[in-house]
């Protein structure tokens, strides 16, 4: 089930992997600024209407679990992130509260401390991500946005997406969490 499942994940977002990243893309990284964009991978979104949440993780068997027995579907690769710390990038912490079904992200230790006193878990049993903290290498933003009324956090990378969801959803800007690389990895800049 899970390898149909995976199959058809990778066919239905027709992702580059790190060994079609062009050779070309490959030597424009600067080794003194950006990650190793040969070793991102895709970072997975998907949304549970059920329960009004939006999951974010880089583990494909988790996207499948997700989309099998937790309700969640596919909504969208948000960027490429990486599992492993790289020039210029830092950690980017998953937290979730079972009270409110609820995931929360965030590169703060301030806010990671805040939403833990306040009934969140750290969840480690993804891998931990790195995203860069600045708009560098080729980077995208990587919004937060939050709806007050369900309590959902929603991290687009599509500014339209952005717009979309607060002026007809009722989400709310919060900051931008962090900036990911675009799905086409691109140059250091």
């Amino acid at each position: 089930m899970h390898i149909v499942s995976l199959a058809f994940l990778f066919a239905w977002v027709g992702l580059p992997s790190a060994a079609n990243i062009s050779a070309a893309a490959q030597n424009l990284r600067s080794s003194d600024t950006c990650g190793d964009q040969t070793t991102a991978v895709p970072f997975y979104r998907s949304y549970n209407s059920a329960v009004v949440d939006h999951f974010h993780t880089t583990d494909v068997i988790l996207v499948s679990d997700a989309l099998n027995y937790s309700g969640y579907a596919l909504q969208a690769v948000a960027g490429m992130v990486f599992v492993t710390p790289e020039e210029s990038t830092a950690p980017f912490y998953r937290l979730f509260s079972m009270a409110d079904s609820n995931n929360f992200y965030t590169m703060s230790t301030t806010e990671r401390d805040i939403a833990l006193k306040n009934g969140y878990g750290l969840i480690t049993r993804d891998p931990l991500i790195y995203i860069y903290p600045a708009q560098v290498c080729g980077s995208v933003p990587f919004y937060h946005l939050y709806h007050s009324t369900t309590g959902d956090h929603l991290y687009p990378t599509s500014e339209t997406e952005r717009l979309a969801f607060i002026s007809t959803q009722g989400y709310q800007d919060v900051d931008i969490a962090g900036y990911l690389l675009p799905l086409e990895v691109a140059q250091c800049g």
